[in-house]
């Protein structure tokens, strides 16, 4: 939990900063610098990539965690699931509190050929919903693979593969213009608050009842 708490005094911070315009300069910098060397399949690949921080995806892979690994333990089945529809409850909130204005038209490069599942929620942009439920989603698989052998002893192999995931939704956000630098790592620490929160509980778990634990 103390983990937790560091991370969320980071997002604060992040927050107060965010409100005072003080990453305005550096977040139009950054995002003409990204966009200046994409390419129309940049474009695609990073649009494609972004369904991976969707509610509806992300909601879904947490459903699965729950019943595949929890199986017959009801508060420890819904738990994730709950907690991306408890993250997203957060970001609604917070797009509707922080000034935090979105890139404007001109920074837009998602394909028009791709549909478009849900990502624009309340009145700004701070924090990034994508980011956001991808930390907390894949960052718990990562979670579960090394501490629980998720996916059997070699799991441990996936963890660049999902850091790398985290890290290229947090990128394809900016990238695509639907959110600022500042609005994707506002995501990550706001996702790794509840991250490590939830880790918290259920390692308190697994000492607790060890026989939960894959063997």
């Amino acid at each position: 939990m103390i983990t937790a708490g560091a991370f969320f005094a980071a997002f604060a911070l992040i927050t107060v900063l965010v409100s005072m315009g003080a990453f305005d300069g550096a977040n139009l910098r950054l995002t003409r610098y990204l966009q200046g060397r994409g390419s129309s399949a940049q474009d695609i690949g990073l649009g494609l990539f972004s369904y991976l921080g969707s509610i509806e995806v992300t909601f879904t892979i947490a459903v699965l965690l729950g019943v595949a690994l929890f199986r017959g333990l009801r508060l420890l089945a819904v738990l994730p699931a709950v907690l991306v529809l408890i993250a997203s409850g957060l970001e609604i909130l917070l797009k509707s509190v922080v000034p935090a204005v979105e890139p404007g038209r001109a920074f837009q490069r998602f394909p028009h050929g791709l549909p478009s599942l849900s990502h624009d929620v309340g009145a700004y942009a701070f924090p990034s919903g994508h980011v956001l439920r991808a930390t907390i989603v894949y960052g718990l698989v990562l979670y579960l693979a090394e501490r629980w052998e998720l996916f059997g002893r070699d799991s441990s192999r996936l963890s660049p593969v999902l850091v790398l995931v985290v890290l290229l939704v947090g990128f394809g956000v900016v990238y695509l213009g639907w959110h600022w630098v500042s609005d994707a790592l506002g995501g990550l620490l706001l996702g790794l608050t509840l991250l490590f929160g939830l880790i918290a509980y259920l390692e308190r778990k697994r000492t607790v009842n060890p026989g939960h634990q894959s063997d």
